[in-house]
């Protein structure tokens, strides 16, 4: 059996600050059952890398039940997400269409537009905001939305009221009945919308991209109309939330690390390398989950299959074993090896680019639009969860 190490990701004092906890896993825990969370936690780097190079062991096939359950959008086909070479790989080479790096670049102007949009209202208020409520919270759902082709009104209203419904389906388990019914109601609301928006697509194919989704084709295959919605609404899904804790722990560091901030106010372009070690030093996801589909020797120990398993991306950014003083922001680290907050190999994150792009052009345009911005907080509270890392709020002046 492997080493016993008190491990409660539940705990507030671990949600706040994890990351000795992790590298006491790291140390003496590599491997561990964790008792409040019913799952085999994994904390080294190569041993999380290895879990993403071999699907056909450590499989995504649970992750859409475990993340929506009775709300997922679209039962009816498997998500990308909780597919396995070789059933994914078909999906993956069409979804791929609307992700090329022309297909990126295309897309800048309407992410420029977004944030511009933003900021023209931040400043238009006047005075210190929340850098999380009232900018960063806003520009993944505005992005995504602008490239599904979702009308600028139905994004600021009902798709992020669809999007916040669906964010919460990880916690379905502890909330009251009647938030429960909202969310059911908001899943049919924009399965509906996409629906719609798919079938006129087919018929009026524009520059969004549902109309990407809609065209692409492979070998004489193409994407059925479920396969579209289903790959909406899991862009949706993974493209709304995380980023936007992303944009603010990047600024947070920047303002932590003046040389930083001077390489960046001096050099928009560094903003995507300062968004790269941000990923590695505070990834946005603590961990993704898995499923052991055999039994798994590991460690003196053995994962029976069917086990859920965490991969623990955060833990793996910071093992000594592999990165040079992993706890210190470093914009010239080596950029090799890799960080994980992406995954790797089948389930690397299709919307990387994007959202790389987007985290990028949201911190240094808002350093562009506001030459004095500076914090409020030094230390600002992190969210109560064990599976999402990112600011409750973050105050800033202009």
């Amino acid at each position: 059996m492997p080493t016993t190490v008190a491990f409660n990701p539940l705990l507030p004092e671990v949600q706040q600050d994890p990351y000795g906890y992790y590298k006491k896993m790291r140390d003496e825990a590599p491997l561990a059952f964790i008792e409040p969370l019913g799952a085999w936690g994994i904390f080294r780097y190569e041993d999380v890398s290895n879990t993403f190079r071999h699907p056909e062991i450590f499989s995504a096939k649970d992750f859409i039940t475990n993340a929506f359950g009775e709300f997922d959008p679209v039962p009816e086909v498997p998500s990308i997400i909780a597919l396995d070479p070789p059933d994914h790989t078909r999906l993956r080479r069409l979804a791929n269409k609307a992700f090329l790096p022309g297909a990126i670049r295309a897309m800048e102007p309407t992410v420029q537009k977004v944030i511009d949009k933003l900021l023209d209202e931040v400043q238009a208020k006047g005075g210190e905001f929340d850098f999380v409520h009232e900018y960063a919270a806003f520009i993944p759902v505005g992005v995504t939305a602008a490239l599904l082709g979702v009308e600028d009104e139905l994004a600021r209203g009902d798709f992020k009221r669809w999007t916040m419904d669906l964010l919460k389906a990880p916690s379905r388990g502890v909330l009251p009945q009647d938030e429960l019914d909202r969310m059911h109601q908001s899943v049919a609301e924009l399965r509906e919308y996409f629906t719609k928006q798919i079938e006129y697509r087919r018929k009026n194919p524009g520059t969004d991209l549902v109309s990407a989704l809609v065209k692409a084709e492979e070998e004489n295959q193409t994407l059925t109309a479920a396969e579209v919605l289903s790959l909406v609404t899991l862009l949706q899904f993974g493209g709304s939330e995380t980023p936007s804790h992303l944009i603010t722990t990047t600024l947070h560091q920047l303002f932590t690390h003046p040389e930083a901030l001077a390489s960046v106010r001096a050099d928009a372009g560094r903003a995507i390398t300062a968004v790269d070690e941000t990923l590695r030093l505070i990834s946005p996801v603590n961990f993704v989950f898995q499923t052991a589909v055999q039994d798994v020797e590991y460690a003196d120990a053995t994962i029976p299959s069917g086990s859920l398993v965490f991969s623990y991306i955060s833990s793996a950014n910071r093992d000594e074993r592999v990165f040079d003083d992993p706890d210190v922001f470093d914009m010239e680290r080596a950029a090799s090896p890799k960080h994980l907050s992406f995954a790797q190999g089948a389930h690397y994150c299709i919307g990387a680019p994007l959202g790389r792009m987007m985290c990028a052009k949201a911190v240094s345009s808002a350093l562009e639009r506001f030459p004095n911005l500076r914090p409020l907080e030094a230390n600002p509270e992190w969210m109560p969860s064990f599976w999402v890392r990112g600011f409750n709020r973050y105050l800033v002046a202009p």
